[in-house]
């Protein structure tokens, strides 16, 4: 889009018709850029408009994280929340839902938490850290994305304990897009998801050979699991490249849907 009028007349709609008509251009637009958007005629803040386009096309679009539940008032553990789109799609199911959304970059927190205001939902409790396996504070690489991860190095940002989370009470659905920390954080956990009905998991396999493990424990802690939203991790380098034809690389990320 070449003028700021034009750029507001285009995003004053629903966010599926703002992510539709972003997708001829959205590949040509400046990366790690902070803006806002007018969605419904609100304002919704974002860190990377890339970043929005796809969460947005996934979530609201595809409606990759629609889920049926036998209460209208779930608890909701979103975990990576970012500027709290998944949170948004949450709330528009279950108006009732009690949500406590974790995000550990604390500029980005900061616009999930104002999203989720403009938008009606400010009774979505926000925390600005990272979930974990202890409460110590963990080195996080920020990337002004929705790539930011726990890391060797990065700035030390504050973590709370995810298996203390969910001792809290039942959970009906915990969501984990954590870059990563998956692994780590569902066997600190592992004990502690008997309170837990539904997972939503995006699982970064670029050390593949730890998914198997990540699986078996879903199977021994009772979850029925289906596998989707495969992508191949072109970007990365390949450590031992495959040899067929339909796999670009050795590494790759996907969604695992499990439930009770």
């Amino acid at each position: 889009m070449k003028d700021s009028g034009n750029r507001s007349r285009m995003l004053s709609q629903s966010i599926t018709a703002t992510t539709t008509a972003m997708a001829a251009e959205v590949s040509r637009w400046p990366r790690r850029q902070a803006g806002l958007l007018l969605i419904d005629g609100r304002t919704l803040k974002y860190a990377d408009l890339h970043s929005f386009y796809h969460q947005a096309r996934q979530i609201f679009g595809d409606r990759l994280y629609d889920f049926a539940c036998d209460t209208s008032a779930p608890v909701v553990l979103d975990c990576g929340a970012h500027i709290g789109l998944a949170s948004m799609a949450f709330k528009e199911r279950f108006p009732g839902a009690h949500i406590r959304a974790f995000e550990a970059d604390a500029a980005i927190a900061a616009m999930c938490g104002d999203n989720l205001a403009a938008f009606g939902f400010g009774d979505v409790t926000v925390t600005a850290a990272a979930v974990w396996i202890h409460e110590n504070g963990v080195s996080f690489a920020a990337s002004n994305d929705d790539a930011g991860h726990v890391a060797d190095q990065g700035i030390h940002v504050p973590s709370v304990r995810l298996a203390a989370e969910i001792a809290k009470g039942p959970i009906h659905l915990l969501k984990l897009d954590v870059e990563g920390a998956e692994f780590a954080l569902l066997a600190d956990c592992a004990d502690a998801l008997t309170a837990v009905e539904r997972l939503i998991v995006e699982v970064h396999a670029f050390d593949n050979n730890r998914v198997g493990r990540l699986l078996s424990l879903l199977e021994d802690k009772g979850f029925r699991y289906s596998l989707a939203d495969l992508h191949h991790a072109t970007w990365m380098k390949a450590e031992s490249p495959p040899p067929f034809a339909a796999c670009r690389t050795d590494k790759y990320y996907f969604t695992v849907f499990a439930w009770r």
